[in-house]
């Protein structure tokens, strides 16, 4: 239990280190766009930040996790890799669909609903925030 508090702990020291000073360093702050450049990556800091502040407070006791299948993790860093990858040369909206896909069988999620929103929807809100609020392009 001491050692979900420790690691509550560095995630709130982990979301001040982004939220002060790694977003301001590394994400402009332009005036262009629905979304500054600098939202996103600070609402995520702060969601980290709250997460492990929860972590601290109410801790999920002695849980131990069973051992690592490394063929599995081997596996889903392949397909990541590749995907990565191919979005080089293919760009986001041939290869996030398909990748989304795949990541979503490999952890074994076969509801067809849940499939098509992560296959098809996820992608589609990932472009619309990148694309349409930061005005950024993906690849």
């Amino acid at each position: 239990m001491a050692s979900d508090r420790w690691l509550g702990l560095f995630f709130v020291g982990f979301a001040v280190l982004l939220y002060a000073v790694i977003v301001p360093w590394q994400a402009d702050d332009l005036g262009y766009g629905f979304l500054r450049p600098r939202t996103l990556p600070r609402v995520l800091a702060v969601a980290i930040g709250v997460c492990g502040l929860l972590l601290i407070l109410r801790p999920p006791g002695d849980a131990r996790p069973l051992a690592l299948p490394w063929g599995r993790a081997a596996l889903f860093a392949g397909v990541l890799a590749a995907g990565l990858l191919a979005m080089t040369y293919l760009g986001f909206g041939w290869v996030a669909p398909p990748l989304a896909l795949a990541i979503m069988l490999l952890a074994h999620e076969r509801r067809p609903l849940w499939l098509l929103f992560g296959a098809a929807g996820m992608p589609a809100l990932i472009w619309l925030a990148v694309a349409v609020g930061l005005d950024r392009p993906l690849p």
